[in-house]
């Protein structure tokens, strides 16, 4: 059971911020379409016919159409007219009939058996006109068409591969502990300088991980300039990826970067592990299950590859954690600087 969820888990992960667009929109509009539906216009009967009464009150109309005639208030032939336009003279004798049989006043048994034979008799009235559609539906149909034209456009719109400013690695090796890139760095090279890539990317994002954030679990699409979706990639960190100690916040080790291709039908995965993780053979063990090992330094290039997308995972800022668990087991800040590519355009570059 565990096996199948996991492959559901990793099938889903690709289309998770569709889903939940998607789930967000629908709840959003139940819910505008209840308030609407309840409290702003609710639906009001008026102006019910003869024909829409209960059974007991519609008997109790036809007897006093029945005394009616009877004591010369209303003609037999005008009496059809009282049916409303929506009650068959036919069906209404056939009623009426019913109820003189039960009818234990001769008079009005006989009063009765006289509006049924003239019923028989009358035309039956036309068919009305349907109703136009009720305001509500156009009002949810028009906000339905909105949310759907407005997650379209945030859909179609592509990541800018805009150059930024990238923190270079340090001259120096790094110290044991804590330890933090500069916070004003020479100006570095642009992101089209990624080994072995000379196109810009199409898809481009910088994400910034912090000690507390107990949901960092980030995704983005990898799109055509015309829309036309290729895969998904992502960084998954406190809750999926492996922990360290105990107590809040939750203080992770390493974090999951991986790539989605649609057309290769399968999910690559790497994992940038803190510098405490990488050398314990136990949890060595743990996160070779989820992918390869990249030791998280300053600077640092995660590829991942598959049958036609390129992703470069690069480090821009390291900072491990301090406290009474071993130095550099769990990081503090972490800022990656993520791009994909498609490998035909990096052919053709």
């Amino acid at each position: 059971m565990g096996t199948i969820l996991q492959a559901v888990e990793i099938l889903l992960r690709p289309y998770r911020q569709r889903l939940l667009i998607g789930g967000a929109l629908f709840l959003a509009g139940l819910a505008l379409g209840l308030i609407y539906g309840w409290y702003i216009a609710p639906v009001e009967w008026t102006d019910a016919a003869p024909v829409d009464l209960r059974v007991d009150y519609r008997a109790n109309y036809l007897r006093l159409l029945a005394d009616a005639t009877r004591a010369g208030f209303l003609r037999v032939e005008e009496s059809a007219g009282w049916l409303g336009q929506r009650w068959n003279p036919r069906d209404a004798a056939r009623e009426i009939r019913n109820l003189a049989a039960r009818e234990t006043d001769p008079a009005r048994r006989a009063a009765m058996e006289q509006l049924a034979a003239a019923w028989e008799q009358a035309p039956a009235p036309p068919a009305p006109a349907r109703g136009g559609i009720p305001s509500y539906c156009i009002v949810g149909l028009a906000g339905l068409i909105l949310l759907g034209i407005a997650f379209f456009l945030l859909r179609r719109r592509t990541p800018q591969a805009v150059p930024r400013r990238l923190t270079p690695a340090p001259a120096a090796a790094a110290p044991a502990g804590p330890m933090r890139t500069p916070a004003a760095p020479e100006p570095p090279a642009p992101i089209e300088a990624y080994p072995a890539v000379g196109a810009p990317p199409l898809a481009q994002r910088q994400v910034t991980y912090k000690l507390g954030d107990d949901h960092f679990d980030l995704s983005f699409p990898i799109e055509l300039p015309n829309g036309e979706f290729l895969g998904e990639f992502g960084v998954v960190g406190v809750g999926i990826s492996e922990t360290i100690g105990v107590g809040d916040p939750a203080k992770v080790t390493a974090f999951e970067v991986w790539l989605f291709d649609k057309n290769d039908i399968k999910t690559v995965t790497k994992v940038l592990a803190s510098e405490h993780a990488y050398r314990d053979t136990a949890l060595q063990a743990r996160l070779r299950q989820k992918g390869d090992l990249v030791l998280a330094s300053p600077a640092a290039i995660v590829e991942l590859e598959t049958q036609g997308l390129r992703l470069q995972a690069r480090v821009v800022e390291l900072e491990y954690g301090s406290g009474a668990l071993p130095p550099n087991s769990f990081f503090s800040r972490l800022t990656l600087d993520l791009a994909a590519w498609r490998k035909e355009e990096e052919e053709t570059a």
